[in-house]
């Protein structure tokens, strides 16, 4: 039996999507827990036509806790843990699941999409390494080495993106997680200091440490709606990455963590130019990249044919912020041919 264990937070209705679509894309039994993490009876309400079980704890428990809470009323030998806000595509949790049948795969992600379609590819998670926290820092005092990173981790995307078979990775989104359960008990669950984000990449280096395998499977593909429940409370989120930005370094690196973090400057770089008229892709090999924030740190990606440009109505739709950035990106060279600023994507 498979375990699918759902951590809400006000978003009950996708939620209720989430299970649809899981139950939809497993041949094995498929048994639901929902952790309802808002303390409030509508939403629990909401999900109970739907689970098998509906945990509702006096406090909000935070993701980590949530599934660690949730795990307590599984009984399967491999867990899902999952965001509300994910839409399981056709075989993705068979997909999943097969995958964590090879030797030594303690956990398995599936490739993420922002649209129905699943075009626009959602980036790959970051290690949060140490060599990369001082890349960041470097990057965020020298616009030279700003721009080479920029240009390596486009490229970074592009091959991840690329990836056609079941493939070794450092990292993988929280988002979805296949977990085989004995791997999780055995490793300790969730570290429940970190209230939201760092979670998942604090267990996944546990998981690395206990000689483990995390596995990116492209063949299981999901949808992810990217942020739902943190975009409705954006500033507390943003105060709930920093604290637990802080507690994964103090944790993992130290003094030299902390220094780090000390060191690092607010980074000034911008968009290029926005580029005025449509957005028309006019030749091969380009991949069009879509992020929230003007200097591209992250970013969705998506590989067009010529014509013209377009984010799906859906995006849009569920996008929480004010303006997306866009960039038209030659695969060969990494450099950006044109950059578009759209705002008021929700009409």
């Amino acid at each position: 039996m498979i375990s699918l264990i759902v951590v809400n937070y006000r978003s009950a209705a996708l939620a209720v999507e989430a299970i649809r679509s899981a139950r939809a894309s497993s041949r094995r039994p498929l048994e639901v827990v929902v952790v309802e993490n808002s303390v409030d009876e509508s939403e629990a309400a909401m999900l109970r036509g739907v689970a098998d079980t509906v945990v509702v704890p006096a406090t909000n428990t935070g993701y980590g806790g949530g599934i660690n809470l949730g795990r307590k009323a599984c009984s399967g030998d491999i867990l899902i843990a999952c965001n509300p806000d994910v839409v399981f595509g056709k075989d993705a949790v068979n997909a999943l699941a097969g995958a964590l049948a090879s030797p030594g795969a303690a956990v398995a992600g599936p490739a993420l999409f922002w649209d129905r379609d699943h075009r626009w590819m959602l980036p790959p998670a970051d290690e949060h390494s140490l060599r990369q926290r001082l890349d960041q820092v470097l990057a965020s005092r020298s616009s030279p080495w700003f721009r080479w990173r920029d240009r390596r981790r486009f490229r970074a995307r592009v091959t991840f993106w690329s990836l056609a078979a079941s493939t070794r990775v450092p990292a993988i989104s929280g988002a979805v997680m296949a977990i085989r359960t004995a791997d999780f008990d055995a490793i300790g669950g969730f570290d429940e200091r970190y209230a939201l984000y760092f979670e998942e990449t604090d267990f996944l280096r546990r998981v690395r440490r206990a000689g483990k395998q995390v596995v990116y499977v492209p063949s299981a593909r999901c949808r992810h709606l990217y942020n739902q429940s943190a975009g409705i409370e954006r500033h507390q989120a943003g105060q709930r990455y920093a604290q637990s930005e802080k507690l994964f370094l103090q944790k993992w690196y130290g003094w030299a963590g902390r220094a780090l973090a000390g060191l690092e400057r607010q980074t000034q770089a911008t968009a290029d130019l926005a580029s005025t008229g449509p957005m028309e892709i006019t030749g091969a090999d380009l991949v069009a990249e879509a992020s929230p924030l003007p200097t591209f740190v992250t970013a969705a990606g998506h590989f067009p044919g010529p014509g013209p440009l377009e984010i799906p109505k859906e995006v849009g739709e569920s996008y929480r912020g004010d303006t997306l950035f866009l960039r038209i990106v030659d695969r060969r060279t990494a450099r950006v041919m044109a950059s578009y600023v759209l705002r008021g994507l929700i009409e």
